[in-house]
């Protein structure tokens, strides 16, 4: 019976696992290790060696490699299987890196003598030599292994506790900005639909002009009050709408304009911002006054900033202006989406009422700027 491709790639993620660690660095240390090794065997004094010329020493230098190759491999597969093998608390204590240290060297040396790498005239006493000889390399490496074991899950943990620590920050500041926007929702529909009511039995006609207003601004509206953002022409659809519906009610009192760019209707905008500046005009600018007044709505953009003024002529500035809870719930979103780069401010009219500007960075429906 076969193994299935998911029990394969199980099984090659658990041997890929048993290898954690092992890097080119160590493996180019072992090369060298036994590249010097030969070397050293070549040029060390001794009673039977003789060698024609350089080549004929170089060419033996190079013959003993591959023998040192197969110890040295071995050492190394061997030392990182070990340290995996125990777990991570085992792989990174140094007590572990010794006895990996020991146990690579000894599979080491035993494997050279397997595939017949001991001279013949050598017996026990020649293993116990490379099993040495392999032991201080070996000691070596499976200490960086530790070292850079450690080192590693120091990085991943820091990497961990970062993630989780965004992760919560999003959360976080997402719940904030559904919080802003649950409290943006109409505050004004008892108070319509009173009027409504009043208006049904006294002026039928404007009862019913004044209900068809609201279920335009509702129909607009409703839907933009848990999204995420908008765009500049959904949010005059809904300031529109909801101009219509004061304007039944307030009839000559109260008079608009809205002026847009047509380019800067697919500008992205956060929900409901514009329609609480004009809602806090009317009722803070216009609405106390027995003639009322009228409201400008604009929209400009210049080096990548978008600014939507809504300017009003009503009485202006009085104690408490711009500390209600409509404005400090703009500014509060604001800074939630965009922190520094956007704002709103407040300033006196030319001759009478307020102007109050947004700024924050332009973005166009689509990503473009």
């Amino acid at each position: 019976m076969t193994a299935s491709a998911p029990q394969t790639a199980t099984r090659a993620a658990a041997g890929l696992r048993l290898l954690q660690g092992l890097s080119w660095t160590s493996i180019a240390l072992v090369v060298a290790f036994c590249a010097v090794s030969a070397l050293e065997v070549v040029t060390a004094p001794a009673p039977d060696r003789f060698y024609n010329g350089l080549e004929d020493m170089t060419l033996s230098a190079l013959s003993r490699i591959p023998v040192f190759l197969v110890g040295g491999f071995t050492m190394l597969v061997t030392a990182f299987v070990f340290l995996n093998a125990v777990g991570r608390n085992g792989r990174e204590r140094f007590g572990f890196a010794v006895l990996a240290a020991v146990i690579g060297s000894l599979v080491a040396a035993s494997t050279r003598y397997l595939v017949g790498a001991t001279p013949a005239t050598e017996g026990v006493g020649f293993i116990l030599r490379v099993f040495i000889s392999w032991l201080i390399p070996a000691l070596a490496l499976a200490v960086g292994a530790v070292l850079y074991l450690r080192a590693r899950a120091a990085r991943e943990a820091v990497h961990d506790s970062t993630l989780r620590r965004t992760a919560l920050e999003k959360q976080r500041a997402e719940a904030q900005l559904q919080l802003l926007q649950a409290q943006i929702e109409p505050h004004f529909l008892f108070n319509t639909l009173s009027n409504i009511r009043r208006l049904s039995q006294t002026e039928v006609a404007a009862g019913r002009q004044m209900l068809g207003q609201l279920s335009r601004y509702l129909r607009a509206a409703l839907p933009k009050l848990r999204a995420e953002e908008a765009t500049l022409a959904d949010e005059i659809e809904i300031v529109a709408a909801y101009l219509g519906l004061q304007k039944t009610r307030m009839g000559e009192r109260l008079c608009f304009d809205i002026d847009v760019p047509e380019p800067l209707r697919a500008a992205v905008v956060p929900p409901m911002m514009l329609a609480t500046l004009v809602e806090n005009a009317i009722k803070h600018g216009i609405g106390p006054l027995a003639e009322g007044g009228s409201i400008r709505i604009g929209a400009s953009a210049r080096d990548g900033v978008l600014r939507l003024c809504v300017a009003d002529d009503g009485q202006g500035f009085a104690a408490g202006s711009g500390s209600g809870v409509g404005l400090a719930n703009v500014r509060a979103r604001l800074k939630a989406l965009h922190d520094e780069r956007a704002a709103l401010t407040l300033e006196a009219g030319a001759e009478r009422g307020v102007v109050a500007t947004i700024v924050l960075p332009l973005r166009m429906r689509g990503g473009g700027a």
